[in-house]
């Protein structure tokens, strides 16, 4: 009897009055013995009103304090009070699951309460959830109660109020949840059902940005520093946060979001291992979501109308997790992922739209209709899991990077746009136009500071090395995966791999031959969608901004490596070049020296790795040319970017003697192509000078015109002072972007000068290359050289000095060809002989940056050039009766080697239309397609001019 009246709180005697209930007037209950346990519970919960204690609540408190009695009693029980409390046990247990099978069954209560209850005080209900748990699998009841509990879950998180949401700032909250989830899929039989629960999916109509609202994993897999509101609230106002306290906040969330992932992952490893039905459905899930979501990587992507960052990184780096253990450094376990399994019907990948390596999307349903698996070849789960992780990098934590490339200069704007608005505020006379622009400043600074925030947790997630190291490790083995898909044998990286794969395309015209290489463009990669790649190298390229990037002297970057050495050398593989102009700018930041002029991060593979060494600086030289045509409206711009990065990559190669005798041998061996590479060089440098020069003159001009109107005096321009301000930014941008661009490809030329002086004499660049050398000098040294004069020069990255000191170096290192010296004579309009002189007395009284000795060679250099000019000055009047016809018609000069156009008919010298076709593979004359091996030798005309040449030469004799 007392056991019963201590465990229930109830009492057969109306005067006892210790909190206890009368229970004396109950049908059926004629004692306080075991028989009667089953209506006093029952009245408890359905009849009395005045119950204390919310109905499981009440339940629970029953059920610890019979745990209580046993472990206090355990020796002393006796055999009928042992089967009474196991009784009392199964009733409370089983009335708890009917609270939540029915959900009137008790008075005053509901689901949503019996939740309430829980989470507030979880620790006192595991016990009683984990007998409830046992006793539902047992009775075979265990959906009902598991998807009613869960449901009631999910819509008391959508109930939180907005300040205390669901998120990582509310931790009690969220760390209870996490621990409900765990306890329920820890019990097999309950993870097994986990996907057929109500909510579990979504309906397919189910918008982008709905799933972790609306699903049941969708709220627990949103928590991470990247939620909005644990950005507002820790990132408070990123500009009166110093860098130390910024890097506290990043290290606090670091910590929290790692074991949250690491609970998540026991969650979800939990639901995969069940069954291979729950498997399939999670899998499922996390493609249907992706799905929804390729507009993450679009040009226009509508941010509130997807999933969010948080949500799909979250998700990314489970994938990642389970992803690992299979491509982990031995690759015991790689030829387990299919690589024809794009091949496989009922994929949770959707392919429709997406961009192939090397083929169009015609021709790759082709090829799967093809070769098709049969519904009993279903890839197992390693291949399903990989090339979903694949697909998450790319618009997962793609989409990220994308959200914060878009936004970084939308900040910069704002803070532009609200430093000049309140400088507007306060130096307004107008009260009313200053209590306009003081609206308009809280609407911005809210804004600025949203994206502020939003911003810095973007940049603390990225600097968490522990999550980005695996986010790595998976690139790595990804690659390695990639390259074993390349390969013709599929056996790489147990058998090496020769490259290329397809014989050198040597000769001006096939190199960028975009029908040739993707007829032989290797199955199946060739179909592969881009994505597959194109995730790892937007991952690489913007992570590496960050200090502690992961690639940092990872001990794995060599598989990484590898892959952007055989795409770059093998331009069969990957059709598109931006892809390739992303993967150089990687490989050029681990080409810059670092900080303590020690050779940068990927040095040592680029000297040692066997595949670089062999084959790096061919796919270098070959990408150089081939980024000419990008096959976007930015393509003329396009190229100098990826061509800044090659330059970096080979500036840093040059001082390896391997790569050294490595372009040796390429120019004296495929004197056609470095003849190309180089004037592709020549073509850029003579624009980004230009361009640089140009603009700095400009910039010149409108500080002068400022500066004169702030002194008060008469403007002599039309624009206004504040459209005069945005020129003058605009200007800056585009003179600091030419200068810093033509510095590198400068730098090129002066060490290829050096030693391979002869590949810049040739016929089809020889003319182009004087003429910019003498252009740029006048530039720098001539009557208008004071136009050059800024601000703050070093703000453009132009260094006049240096600038001319290169200049100047360069001729010297051609002083030696005497195709060079003629060249630079025959320049009409730009050659002047007292420009050299000028240069000697800048470069060695006025800076001392040049010795005695190379003054004395470029003096000796502007006398040889000089002495040609009038030379040929002589040759030419004496010459200056020769008749049309032996004109070239673009260059008026008399044609040496005549040759006619197939097509147009056009007779032309053949060292005019071979330097055309360096640049442009059409007849210059009617644009028709046009390769050098078509034109017609026109020997006729050639003998005509040698007799010319000839009875000039003799009558002067």
């Amino acid at each position: 009897m007392t056991l019963m009246r201590d465990i229930f709180m109830v009492t057969l005697d109306p005067n006892d009055s210790k909190g206890c209930t009368y229970v004396g007037d109950i049908e059926d209950v004629s004692d306080l013995s075991a028989d009667c346990v089953d209506p006093i519970v029952l009245y408890q919960l359905t009849e009395n009103e005045s119950l204390q204690e919310q109905p499981l609540k009440y339940l629970n408190s029953c059920f610890q304090r019979c745990q209580q009695s046993k472990r206090i009693s355990k020796k002393n029980l006796d055999e009928q009070q042992t089967i009474t409390l196991q009784e009392i046990d199964r009733l409370i247990v089983g009335y708890a699951l009917v609270c939540f099978q029915i959900e009137e069954f008790a008075i005053k209560g509901s689901f949503q309460q019996y939740i309430s209850d829980i989470l507030q005080d979880l620790d006192k209900f595991t016990d009683l959830l984990t007998a409830m748990i046992n006793r539902s699998i047992q009775e075979g009841t265990a959906f009902d109660f598991v998807d009613n509990f869960f449901q009631t879950v999910q819509v008391y998180i959508g109930k939180v109020d907005a300040t205390e949401g669901f998120d990582l700032n509310n931790s009690t909250l969220y760390n209870k949840v996490l621990t409900l989830f765990e306890l329920f899929v820890s019990f097999k039989p309950v993870a097994t059902i986990f996907t057929k629960l109500t909510g579990f999916f979504a309906d397919y109509s189910t918008a982008a940005n709905q799933y972790e609202k609306v699903t049941l994993l969708g709220p627990i897999l949103s928590l991470s520093p990247l939620q909005t509101a644990v950005a507002l609230k820790n990132y408070v106002d990123p500009d009166s946060q110093n860098q130390q306290q910024i890097n506290m906040i990043h290290t606090s969330l670091h910590t929290e979001h790692n074991v949250v992932l690491q609970r998540l992952f026991y969650i979800v490893d939990k639901i995969i291992r069940a069954s291979p039905e729950s498997r399939s459905d999670l899998l499922s899930y996390l493609g249907q979501i992706v799905n929804k979501n390729h507009l993450r990587r679009g040009d226009h992507a509508q941010v509130n109308k997807l999933a969010s960052n948080s949500f799909m990184t979250n998700i990314t780096l489970m994938l990642i997790k389970f992803s690992l253990p299979f491509l982990d450094v031995s690759y015991k376990k790689i030829d387990k992922i299919d690589v024809n399994y794009f091949n496989n019907l009922n994929l949770y990948i959707d392919l429709n739209q997406e961009t192939r390596m090397n083929s169009d999307a015609k021709e790759a349903d082709e090829f799967y209709d093809q070769n098709k698996k049969t519904n009993e070849e279903e890839p197992n789960f390693i291949s399903h899991c990989f090339f979903l992780t694949l697909t998450y990098l790319h618009y997962g934590i793609g989409g990220t990077i994308l959200f914060d490339e878009r936004y970084a200069p939308e900040v910069t704007k704002l803070k532009e746009h609200l430093t000049h608005l309140r400088q507007v505020i306060n130096n307004s006379q107008n009260s009313m136009m200053a209590r306009f622009g003081e609206i308009q400043l809280k609407q911005l600074e809210k804004r600025y500071h949203h994206l502020s925030s939003v911003r810095s947790s973007c940049q603390g997630f990225f600097s968490n090395k522990t999550v980005h190291l695996e986010v790595f490790d998976f690139i790595a083995g990804a690659s390695t995966f990639l390259m074993r898909v390349i390969d013709p044998y599929h056996q790489y990286p147990f058998k090496t791999i020769d490259l290329p794969l397809i014989p050198d395309q040597i000769g001006v015209e096939n190199v960028d031959n975009a029908e040739y290489l993707r007829k032989n463009a290797p199955v199946p990669f060739k179909y592969y969608p881009e994505f597959v790649i194109e995730g790892s190298i937007n991952y690489c390229q913007y992570v590496t901004k960050y200090v502690q990037n992961p690639l940092f002297r990872n001990p794995r970057l060599h598989s990484y490596i590898e892959l952007a050495t055989m795409i770059l050398r093998c331009p069969e593989l990957i059709s598109n070049p931006h892809l390739k102009g992303k993967m150089v700018q990687v490989l050029s930041i681990g080409a810059m020296p670092m900080s303590d002029n020690s050779p940068g991060f990927m040095m040592e593979i680029f000297e040692h790795n066997d595949i670089v060494l062999k084959n790096l600086l061919y796919g270098l030289l070959d990408f150089y040319v081939i980024v000419e045509k990008t096959g976007s409206s930015s393509q003329f711009y396009d190229k100098f970017n990826a061509r800044y990065s090659i330059s970096i990559i080979l500036e840093a190669l040059y001082e390896i003697p391997h790569y050294r005798n490595q372009l040796l041998w390429q120019s004296q061996n495929n004197s056609d192509f470095f003849v190309r590479f180089v004037a592709r060089m020549l073509n850029d440098l003579t624009f980004l000078l230009d361009e640089g020069l140009t603009t700095l003159a400009d910039v010149h001009n409108i500080q002068l015109e400022l500066e004169n109107r702030a002194k008060g005096l008469p403007p002599s321009r039309e624009e206004e002072t504040q459209e005069l301000q945005n020129r003058l930014k605009s200007a800056e941008r585009q003179a600091k972007s030419s200068c810093g661009l033509s510095e590198k490809s400068l730098v090129l030329f002066n060490i290829f000068t050096k030693h391979i002086p002869k590949a810049f004499s040739t016929p089809e660049i020889v003319d182009r290359l004087a003429a910019m050398l003498d252009y740029n000098l006048e530039s720098l040294v001539g009557s208008k050289c004071r136009e050059l004069k800024v601000k703050d020069p070093s703000k453009y990255q132009f260094n006049p000095k240096t600038l001319l000191q290169t200049l100047a170096t360069i001729y010297i290192n051609l002083a030696d060809e005497q195709e060079f010296i003629a060249a630079v004579a025959r320049d009409g309009r730009s050659f002047n002989k007292e420009l050299f002189k000028k240069a000697v007395h800048i470069l060695s009284v006025k800076t001392g940056l040049f010795s005695e000795e190379m003054c004395h060679k470029l003096i000796y250099f502007a006398d040889s050039a000089e002495k040609t000019r009038l030379l040929e000055e002589e040759e030419d009047l004496e010459m200056g009766d020769a008749p049309e016809e032996f004109l070239d018609p673009l260059m008026y000069t008399i044609m040496k080697d005549p040759v006619i156009l197939p097509t147009s008919k056009v007779t032309i010298d053949r060292s005019t239309i071979k330097a055309h076709l360096l640049s442009d593979s059409t007849d210059p004359f009617n644009r028709s397609p046009l390769k050098l091996e078509e034109v017609i030798p026109n020997v006729e005309l050639k003998e005509k001019i040698l007799e010319f040449r000839k009875s000039k030469r003799s009558k002067k004799e």
